[in-house]
């Protein structure tokens, strides 16, 4: 019984320890090296004749293969991150379900709290409607300073105008803005409606009713006291 122990084959946690495996290994070490061989220069280096039985023993590392697509640019690209607050006491107190407002997604010069911002057509444009936060107002500064924040990320895929707007920068995004002005905003109003009704809030003083106060003329004299 000592001695069949004794021939039994290693094993580790995938199974036999064999020389087809250590092989493999190599192959893929090789192909995944700093400096790696291509399929065709491993298969030489295997001897194999065809070139499918050398991709039977290769295996990408996946760090590698994650570092690749960081470098491709390809999440830059078609990806856009964005930074969002999670209020829990509005969440945990009901407060949330009752209307008010527990996601803050940050773009920067303020706060949407529409929860379905992802799906907003005006997400890389912003239309300020009645979702929009400035980070100016008492409130919002306050939104940051809460203990019972979870902050996170969320990923979003962009449109093909997204994606521009991201490689090209400014001009692109005057004319997303003006490509939406009619589009409905999750708040109902288009952005064009909105900014008509924000010129009709600005009040303007007439000119006739400002008037400047009445100097004495110089030629005047004071009236003596009797």
């Amino acid at each position: 019984m000592v001695f069949v122990h004794l021939l039994r084959e290693p094993q580790d946690s995938r199974g036999k320890i064999t020389s087809h495996r250590a092989r493999a290994t190599i192959a893929s070490q090789l192909y995944n090296a700093r400096e790696p061989l291509d399929i065709f220069q491993l298969k030489e280096y295997l001897g194999h004749k065809y070139l499918t039985s050398t991709q039977c023993y290769v295996r990408v590392d996946p760090t590698k293969l994650a570092s690749k697509v960081a470098k491709a640019g390809y999440l830059e690209q078609n990806m856009a991150t964005i930074e969002v607050l999670l209020d829990q006491e509005a969440v945990m107190s009901g407060a949330a379900s009752r209307g008010e407002s527990w996601k803050y997604y940050d773009l920067g010069h303020g706060w949407c709290t529409n929860p379905f911002w992802a799906s907003c057509a005006h997400r890389m444009a912003c239309a300020k409607c009645p979702f929009y936060r400035p980070k100016t107002g008492t409130m919002e500064q306050l939104v940051e300073g809460k203990a019972n924040l979870v902050r996170m990320l969320e990923f979003v895929s962009l449109t093909e105008d997204e994606k521009l707007l991201v490689t090209e920068g400014i001009e692109l995004h005057q004319e997303l803005i003006e490509k939406l002005a009619d589009t409905p905003t999750p708040a109902g109003p288009t952005p064009r409606e909105l900014e008509a009704s924000r010129q009709r809030e600005k009040r303007i003083i007439p000119l006739n009713q400002v008037q400047p106060p009445k100097r004495k003329r110089q030629d005047e004299c004071p009236e003596k006291e009797p």
